[in-house]
């Protein structure tokens, strides 16, 4: 026999050992993660001749804590972590584009403002000049 052969075949036990032990833990924690079974009969207080209590949670849910359920203790302040710096010149260029816009269009609103303005104007002008040139085009009366 091969001197080497008990040595494979330790190292392959072991293996194998490692496998089953790391199944066997996911097997428990799938387990107990379980939701439990709902039973046939309820138990309700109703059920049972006692008289029905409203249910209390046992945590009330409040609306400033997070959706993932970790509430911040009472007396107690929640500090953000830094931004990425990607984040932070990606917010403040949402930030200026949104005040470009509204520049724009403001500048835009007046723009438009002044233009009707000076096309009433010259409408107002030309027609003056057409009554003066008629007057002046008229046969004189006599």
């Amino acid at each position: 026999m091969d001197p080497k052969q008990p040595a494979r075949l330790t190292r392959f036990a072991s293996v194998i050992a490692a496998g089953l032990a790391g199944l066997s833990c996911a097997a428990a924690i799938a387990q107990t993660t379980a939701t439990p079974a709902t039973p046939a009969e309820p138990a309700t207080p109703a059920a049972q001749g006692m008289p029905a209590a409203p249910a209390t949670p046992a945590m009330p849910a409040t609306a400033a804590s997070p959706a993932g359920g970790q509430g911040v203790p009472p007396g107690m302040t929640q500090i953000q972590p830094p931004k990425d710096p990607l984040v932070e010149r990606r917010e403040a260029r949402q930030k200026a584009a949104a005040e470009y816009k509204a520049k724009k269009k403001a500048a835009k609103g007046e723009y438009k403002d002044e233009v009707g303005a000076a096309k009433q104007e010259r409408k107002v002008e030309n027609k003056a000049a057409d009554a003066a040139a008629k007057q002046e085009m008229a046969p004189p009366k006599q």
